[in-house]
């Protein structure tokens, strides 16, 4: 081989390995950005499954709350406290007529 064919068969080769090395380079930083992406929303999904645990057991406190405040016991207690007395007869009107106003 001439000297001239072993520069052509260099270059091309030494080509061959910069583009090799840019793609290898390419594939490593576009694979760590997945990897980064996936960890980041991993971390926003506990997160939020957090955020969700905290409210549901929230949520069944004030249930109970909710439960205890309209017992019979706890709104006949704060009717006593307010003065209130249990209504013995009780009259409902029954009032059908239309009034149509005029001018």
């Amino acid at each position: 081989m001439t000297k001239n064919k072993k520069q052509k068969k260099g270059f091309a080769f030494g080509k061959l390995k910069f583009v090799m090395i840019g793609l290898i380079v390419s594939g490593t930083v576009i694979y760590l950005c997945a990897i980064n992406t996936g960890a980041i929303k991993g971390y926003e999904i506990r997160k939020v499954e957090n955020r969700i645990s905290k409210l549901k057991k929230e949520n069944e406190k004030l249930q109970i709350e909710e439960a205890e405040l309209n017992s019979y016991y706890n709104i006949k207690k704060e009717a006593d406290q307010l003065g209130m007395v249990k209504a013995d007869n009780v009259v409902y009107i029954n009032d059908n007529t239309q009034v149509a106003y005029g001018h």
